[in-house]
């Protein structure tokens, strides 16, 4: 229906066959063709010839209000893209687990914000399982996690690596034999996969100790599982926490020992209340990803903050 509008638009913005032929570089008899043609095609006619200069049919008014509203909507399209391309608009939803989301990765967002401020961004702090559902359902464009998603329906990059430590309130007599495996401030960062075994501390020792851990819908608490099926005893556990953030907390109140990320604690301001260790385990070194759903259209905001967290400081 709309395969002419530019010749027919050209026709009534010059009110002219002649000079609109001119503005599009071809000759006359060719658009008058193709302006009856359109016209045959439409069965009505667009312009009264009679009339100097040049008018539109009652029809021909219609038609050309909806080419305008045509040229309006592609100015707006037109423009969205601009804009996203720039990042002068647009949104961006992520979510991660409860202790991924703790220091790198608010630190990265926080980088994105700077640069970007105009972008909406939506930041839920959830479980893996939720998380997942929500970047299936397109509620969510990321999602940082540490299980590993199908790469037939999903693309996962790693952002950075983490490792669990193991938590114990330092009233707890246990440390007391253990002090040379005990981590300084210094080792809670990268330098924690320089531990030697050594220094490490094999979970069985503190069988005897109550813990604090996540609930059974959060992967951390998955991965703890393994920890004590590997060290074969079962944990007396005093508390079943939503996140580590607050199992951490009730570890410096002297409740429980617990498990967490080194990302959690690099940051903070060790003040002598919990002693924390690096388990003698191959499961407790482990990647964190950046994932998102192939096939799902990839925003200029997403690839953005990509290359940002993904960037090596």
């Amino acid at each position: 229906m709309f395969e002419y509008k530019e010749y027919i638009y050209a026709v009534y913005k010059h009110k002219s066959f002649s000079k609109a032929a001119d503005s599009l570089f071809i000759s006359q008899s060719t658009l008058s063709l193709m302006v009856k043609k359109a016209e045959r095609l439409l069965g009505a006619p667009i312009f009264n010839r009679k009339t100097s200069p040049l008018s539109l049919t009652p029809f021909g008014i219609e038609y050309i209000n909806a080419i305008e509203q045509i040229h309006h909507l592609e100015g707006e399209i037109d423009q969205f893209l601009d804009d996203e391309q720039a990042l002068r608009k647009g949104s961006l939803s992520i979510g991660g687990h409860n202790f991924g989301m703790n220091y790198l990765v608010p630190q990265k967002i926080a980088e994105f914000h700077n640069l970007y401020p105009n972008i909406n961004l939506k930041i839920i702090e959830m479980n893996t399982v939720h998380s997942k559902h929500c970047l299936d359902a397109g509620e969510l464009d990321l999602v940082i996690t540490n299980r590993n998603y199908d790469p037939q329906k999903y693309e996962q990059k790693i952002c950075y690596r983490e490792s669990l430590v193991l938590v114990v309130p330092a009233s707890f007599p246990i440390n007391r034999s253990l002090t040379k495996k005990q981590l300084k401030p210094s080792e809670l960062g990268d330098s924690i996969f320089n531990v030697p075994e050594a220094r490490t501390a094999a979970l069985d020792e503190f069988r005897d100790v109550p813990f604090i851990l996540l609930s059974s819908t959060n992967y951390l608490r998955e991965c703890t599982n393994l920890l004590f099926h590997e060290s074969n005893f079962t944990p007396e556990i005093v508390f079943e926490m939503e996140q580590s953030s607050v199992s951490y907390n009730f570890a410096k109140m002297g409740v429980g020992a617990t498990i967490l990320s080194n990302r959690l604690v690099e940051h903070d301001i060790m003040d002598g209340s919990v002693c924390i260790y690096k388990i003698k385990s191959d499961h407790v070194d482990r990647d964190t990803y950046i994932s998102y759903r192939k096939g799902c259209y990839f925003t200029f905001a997403m690839r953005k903050f990509m290359e940002i967290i993904l960037s090596v400081d």
